[in-house]
C-alpha cells in the first residue's frame, strides 16, 4: 500500500457525513457518491448512528434488518469501486445494543458493577454482542475502564465504578462476552487516565503521579489486554500537560511495550 492509501485506511467516518437528510427509509440513506470516494480513497472504518444526536423525520433509529441494508450497500460499493480492503463499521454498545432498535437493553456498566456477579455481566456482552453483530456491525467500543475517581465527571455511569478490583473483573467479563462468538471485536476505552478530570470538565488536562497512573488506573485495562480484548481507543484528554493522543511514555511504553497490547488501537472522536 502507498503512503496515501495507508492514511486513508486510517482515516474513520462518521456516517452522517454520507447521509442524503431521509433516514426514514434505509434504501434511500446514503449519499452513494460519497461513500463511493471514500471507496476509491481507501477510507477504512465508519462509525455511530445518524440518529445519535436524536430523532430524524420523526424516526429515533434503525432495526437491525434496516441497519444490514445501509450497511450492506456501503460493503457493495467498496466492491464496486475496486477497495483494496473492506471498510469496518463500528459502534459505542454501552449497555446492550442502543442503537439498534429492538435490541436488549441493560443498565448502565455501574449498575452492573453493583451487582458484583461476573457471569451476569459475561452474558450482557454475550447478549449486546449479538444485537449489535445482527445489525451487521462487528466492532463494539465498549467496555469504558476509566476509573471513577471524579463525581462531576458526566461520564461516571459509563464506568465500572472507583475500585480498579472490579473494574478489572467486570471490564475483562464483559470483553469475554463481547467476544465469545468470534466475530465481534471489543474495545477498551478510554486509555488512559480520562476520569480524573478536574471540576469535572469531560475535556481536559489531567494531573496524574506515575504511582496512581500505574496502580489504580492501569490494572482494568491490563486485566483487558490479559482477558485478549482486540482493539484500543486512547483519551481526548492530556496527562500532566501532554495529549494521549502524542504520548510516547503512554501509548508506547507502558500500552506497547509494558502491558503488550498488539490490537489496533484508535483515537477518541
Amino acid at each position: 500500500m502507498t503512503i496515501r492509501q495507508k492514511a486513508a485506511q486510517m482515516t474513520q467516518m462518521d456516517i452522517y457525513s454520507m447521509m442524503n437528510g431521509d433516514e426514514r427509509d434505509p434504501k434511500k440513506a446514503l449519499k452513494r457518491d460519497v461513500v463511493a470516494r471514500y471507496a476509491r480513497e481507501g477510507v477504512g472504518s465508519i462509525l455511530n448512528s445518524p440518529f445519535a444526536g436524536g430523532p430524524v423525520g420523526g424516526r429515533t433509529g434503525w432495526n437491525a434488518n434496516e441497519w444490514r441494508e445501509v450497511i450492506s450497500q456501503i460493503h457493495q460499493i467498496y466492491k464496486e469501486e475496486g477497495a483494496a480492503v473492506p471498510m469496518l463499521y463500528g459502534v459505542d454498545t454501552i449497555h446492550g445494543a442502543t442503537y439498534v432498535q429492538g435490541a436488549t437493553l441493560f443498565g448502565q456498566p455501574i449498575s452492573a458493577a453493583a451487582s458484583f456477579n461476573n457471569e451476569l455481566v459475561y452474558r450482557m456482552g454475550v447478549v449486546a454482542a449479538k444485537d449489535t453483530l445482527n445489525a451487521g456491525i462487528p466492532w463494539i467500543f465498549s467496555p469504558v475502564l476509566g476509573i471513577a475517581v471524579q463525581p462531576k465527571w458526566s461520564r461516571v455511569y459509563e464506568t465500572f465504578g472507583e475500585d480498579p478490583l472490579v473494574s478489572s473483573v467486570m471490564g475483562s467479563a464483559l470483553i469475554k462476552g463481547l467476544q465469545s462468538s468470534g466475530k465481534v471485536a471489543a474495545c477498551m476505552k478510554h486509555f488512559i487516565g480520562y476520569s480524573n478530570v478536574r471540576e469535572g470538565l469531560d475535556r481536559a488536562d489531567n494531573v496524574i503521579t506515575d504511582w496512581e497512573l500505574v496502580n489504580y488506573y492501569a490494572p482494568s485495562f491490563l486485566a483487558a489486554v490479559r482477558a485478549g480484548v482486540r482493539t484500543a481507543m486512547e483519551s481526548y484528554v492530556s496527562v500532566n500537560g501532554v495529549p494521549v493522543i502524542a504520548s510516547k511514555k503512554l501509548l508506547v511504553d507502558l500500552l506497547r511495550n509494558d502491558m503488550n497490547f498488539t490490537g489496533l488501537l484508535v483515537s477518541d472522536y
